[in-house]
């Protein structure tokens, strides 16, 4: 039925448009993807696979769901499968007269050439299965849908669907219900899966390192991964090839809770010094914290952590991505906890830094901090799921709230979306709840559509804004609690928070595929003047002088992320 209705379309519009040259022909067997980029649409684009991983010699099948959003504007669609380190390409024709025909050259969707290309409206379809064939040779691959304009030289969207061929058996860890203990330095290479059900454990003086584009799998409470005090975890994934842990089942049936998360436990000074790691599993074993603030405990760069955080009891929570005392030394780029149980990321003392940091549709809070984290983020994207709690959530020590050090990371350039954007019954919690004795410095911050306030600021922590230790300012904060103004905001401190209510202007930030949170022209956020210069002390980007995590023109979320509830990937 589906293609049948495409079919008509392009009958009809082959009828009415001769075949002329929109625009400049790509070479033969290229795409083009040089040249300037459209403005941004609102539109819809998934695209995904029915496996991330998959042996030779198996079938696998594509699916899509398209939806223009009211964007009327005429577009040409290039459907290709790519090997992504060598660039071959493979172009598809799903809807072509002679359905699932193939080219080496660049043809739209409907098999005609870039320069015989008919634009059309992009047609709505929900989780339409638009081909099926056999998987390619062992390697790297994607899957990219790409809207183009009218002459095809210019990006409207892309969407990914990235997945891994196999040629050697998964390694299997902890299938028996025994602990992996890695006491050598190992590696895991992206041509194997590696499938975990029990903890595993990099040991003191050893260093896991994972190659871009490795896939693990993990499913059941006591799977978890465990960089302990002393041990290392290099995980350098690229744009094009993040690593991917996830929870073991099949697409359209992974669920938040599926696996516990990864662990990094590290030798920076905390709260509570030298002591267990509360919520890490075993509960007995991770020890953590110490006196070197410039520890290191590795690299996390274009990683996503996937359906996780296990909810045991109110005691032990494990977290998608939990930080103990871990210390600058630490590398954090390019990260995304997604559908975590708990909280998204957490940070339990320590000095590590976080740059493009992202967290979305976590049950609990999105980003988490306590026992004297004095770290440093920049370019933070939260996407609230509608019943989740606090967008921000920040403690220093409910043992002690003056204990040292104090709880003071400096946040730049963050965009937070509440549950109430997705649903307007939604019951998610506040923007920012800053409580327990913790302090905080934030510039360019848009805070929008949470359930609760904006910024609830508890205990002892509204001193530390009367004091000016703590500080808010060059942001944006706007209909939270479907209130305005000041009301938003809670504790006392309404007077010493810098901020404009006003309407953030961005594109997309629906809870679904490929969000695209940058600011629309004419936004707030892009006014002159609106930000400030970040210091120049090594760890944050001077250049982002406006608000909010997209104000510089890159929508950085593209290609190596995921978002969007699960029942939006069906494969039935």
């Amino acid at each position: 039925m589906r293609r049948t209705w495409i079919l008509s379309l392009l009958v009809a519009a082959l009828c009415a448009v001769p075949f002329v040259a929109t625009g400049q022909a790509p070479p033969l067997g290229m795409e083009p993807d040089s040249g300037a980029i459209l403005a941004p649409s609102p539109m819809k684009a998934a695209l995904w696979t029915n496996k991330l991983g998959y042996p030779t010699g198996e079938q696998i099948g594509v699916y899509a769901t398209l939806d223009p959003m009211g964007d009327e504007t005429p577009y040409t669609i290039f459907l290709y499968r790519e090997n992504i380190e060598t660039g071959e390409r493979l172009y598809l024709s799903p809807f072509s007269l002679a359905p699932g025909a193939t080219s080496d050259m660049a043809v739209d969707v409907f098999g005609l050439s870039s320069d015989l290309t008919v634009p059309l409206p992009v047609p709505a379809q929900e989780q339409l299965r638009i081909w099926t064939g056999g998987v390619p040779s062992p390697g790297l691959w994607h899957f990219v849908g790409a809207v183009r304009s009218d002459d095809t030289t210019q990006v409207a969207k892309k969407a990914y669907a990235k997945f891994v061929v196999s040629p050697q058996r998964p390694v299997e860890l902890g299938f028996d219900g025994q602990d992996t203990e890695i006491a050598m330095d190992t590696a895991w290479t992206n041509d194997t899966i590696y499938r975990i059900r029990h903890q595993v454990f990099v040991n003191p003086g050893a260093t896991l390192t994972i190659e871009a584009g490795t896939l693990i799998q993990a499913r059941g409470q006591n799977a978890v991964i465990v960089v302990e005090n002393g041990g290392k975890i290099v995980a350098e994934g690229r744009r094009e090839a993040p690593i991917v842990m996830t929870c073991d089942q099949p697409i359209g049936q992974r669920e938040s809770g599926c696996w516990a998360g990864l662990i990094v436990l590290g030798d920076a000074p905390m709260t509570r010094g030298t002591g267990l790691a509360e919520g890490v599993i075993p509960e007995t074993r991770p020890v953590c914290g110490g006196d070197n603030p410039e520890d290191s405990s590795g690299v996390l760069r274009y990683v996503r952590v996937k359906f996780a955080g296990v909810d045991f009891n109110p005691e032990t929570q494990p977290n998608a991505f939990g930080f103990h005392g871990i210390g600058s030394g630490t590398v954090i780029d390019h990260i995304q906890a997604h559908e975590g149980e708990d909280d998204g990321i957490e940070f339990f003392g320590g000095t590590a830094n976080c740059m493009y940091c992202v967290s979305s549709g976590s049950k609990d809070d999105s980003l988490d901090w306590a026992f004297g984290w004095q770290g440093t983020a920049q370019y933070i994207f939260i996407q609230q799921d509608p019943q989740g709690d606090n967008g921000i959530e920040a403690d220093n020590d409910s043992s002690g709230f003056d204990r040292m050090p104090r709880s003071h990371p400096m946040l730049y350039n963050v965009t937070m979306v509440g549950g109430l954007e997705q649903d307007l019954n939604s019951t998610s919690g506040d923007g920012m709840r800053i409580r327990v004795g913790t302090a905080i410095t934030a510039r360019h911050v848009i805070l929008t559509q949470f359930g609760g306030d904006a910024l609830d600021v508890r205990d002892n922590s509204p001193g530390f804004f009367m004091d000016g230790t703590s500080s808010i300012e060059n942001s944006i904060i706007h209909m939270n609690g479907a209130k305005m103004g000041d009301a938003q905001i809670k504790g006392g401190v309404e007077s010493m928070v810098d901020f404009m209510d006003v309407e953030p202007m961005l594109v997309n930030v629906r809870y679904e595929a490929n969000p695209d949170p940058r600011p629309m022209v004419g936004s707030p956020a892009l006014m002159a003047g609106a930000g400030a210069t970040p210091p120049s002390d090594g760890a944050l980007d001077t250049s982002a002088q406006c608000i909010g995590a997209f104000c510089n023109g890159e929508n950085w979320l593209e290609e190596w992320t995921f978002f969007g509830d699960e029942f939006d990937y069906d494969v039935q």
